[in-house]
């Protein structure tokens, strides 16, 4: 069949992070630790509640790509914005 890609259920079972529920343990403890905070600070169970529609959205968004957190954080760590794109309407590092 010409144009048809066949994976390796071994290369993808070895590429995939580890999971927990169906999300990556980067984003679950993230959703814990923040859903966790919020409630010990407020007091209200909703709250902690709240963490489960998290996982949801968590869930979703990792079916399609396991690492979404983990590339949103390499791609905010080495494509940052200058201050003055304003000036120039785009990134420019230019010293002057």
């Amino acid at each position: 069949m010409a144009g048809h890609l066949q994976a390796d259920p071994l290369f993808v079972g070895l590429t995939r992070p580890p999971m927990l529920f169906g999300v990556s343990y980067t984003f679950a403890l993230m959703n814990g630790f923040f859903s966790m905070i919020t409630y010990v600070m407020t007091n209200d169970f909703k709250y902690l509640a709240a963490m489960f529609p998290i996982h949801l959205l968590g869930y979703k968004l990792c079916s399609k790509e396991p690492l979404f957190l983990e590339l949103y954080k390499v791609k905010a760590e080495k494509c940052s914005r200058s201050k003055n794109r304003f000036y120039h309407g785009a990134n420019s590092y230019d010293p002057s």
